[in-house]
């Protein structure tokens, strides 16, 4: 049904059932909304959770520990393998 059919059963209608309809929409709108920001919510928490989950792995003795401390060891062996490694990077995503 197009917009034009639906204003046109609207305008058949009673006063009354004018009203029941407003106030259908705006139920159907505010529980889409109050869904939509649950879903954010619960988004939101995963992230929240994935997070801290993830804080072991960095700390001392954690997986990704040497990649970002500043007391790791250096990843390449010299400022031009890292170079190096750049520009391999830049021509793969090219």
């Amino acid at each position: 049904m197009t917009k034009v059919e639906m204003l046109a059963v609207i305008k058949q209608m009673t006063t009354q059932e004018r009203l029941e309809m407003i106030e259908a929409i705006s139920r159907m709108m505010r529980e889409e909304q109050e869904e939509q920001a649950q879903r954010q919510a619960d988004m939101e928490q995963k992230l929240k959770a994935a997070a801290v989950a993830a804080i072991p792995d960095y700390m001392p003795g954690g997986a990704l520990h040497d990649l970002w401390s500043v007391d790791s060891e250096p990843y390449y062996d010299s400022e031009e393998e890292y170079l190096s490694a750049l520009n391999a990077e830049e021509k793969t995503n090219a």
